[in-house]
């Protein structure tokens, strides 16, 4: 009777209750991995640690590239400093060069005051003796932009330094090794002589 019941009601067959399935893939899946693992530990297996002889090669070649490294380091620094040597000759050279250049040029200017100086002896009151004198200045100023200046050597003391000793007299009334005349003047660049006075000193025997 119930079964017909059943049969004749579909909503009551579908009310009944289903049997649920275990999860055996979950499990399935669970076993698989964990055999995965192990072969992966199986498969990473330590490399043998290196011989003593080994270790040894590698300290000696460590030892060499220091070695090398320290040389090249020192053969830099050498190479560095005779660089700096060079630089500094080089400009020393090239300042010397320019200092001789600067001295040969003015003066050769000087011989151009002496004949001024000659000529003036005679021109002095006269138009010529003014074109001279204003020419003469010129001159000396432009010696005077490179510090170019003349000294005095009359009443002096001889120095050997500056003056060029031509001739010797003597004059008892005067000091010995007394300048008493001058022939040419000379000349000062900066604190250098640039052309010695040539002149004729006092000797007292």
């Amino acid at each position: 009777m119930t079964d017909e019941k059943a049969k004749k009601d579909p909503k009551a067959k579908a009310s009944a209750p289903k049997e649920t399935a275990k999860p055996k893939e979950k499990k399935s899946e669970d076993s698989k991995q964990t055999s995965e693992v192990k072969k992966e530990k199986k498969s990473a297996v330590k490399k043998p640690a290196l011989t003593q002889k080994e270790i040894d090669a590698l300290i000696l070649e460590n030892a060499d590239l220091q070695a090398s490294c320290k040389k090249n380091h020192d053969d830099f620094l050498l190479i560095a400093a005779e660089f700096e040597n060079f630089k500094k000759r080089i400009n020393k050279d090239q300042a010397r060069n320019r200092e001789l250049y600067k001295e040969s040029m003015l003066g050769g200017l000087l011989p151009v005051l002496d004949d001024i100086d000659r000529a003036l002896q005679h021109h002095e009151d006269d138009e010529t003796g003014k074109v001279l004198t204003m020419i003469k200045t010129k001159l000396l100023t432009y010696l005077d932009a490179y510090e170019v200046k003349p000294f005095d050597s009359l009443g002096e003391e001889f120095d050997a330094d500056r003056h060029d000793a031509r001739l010797t007299r003597s004059e008892e009334d005067k000091k010995d090794n007394m300048i008493l005349e001058e022939f040419e003047k000379g000349y000062m660049v900066g604190n250098k002589v640039l052309r010695h006075a040539k002149v004729v000193v006092n000797i007292i025997e």
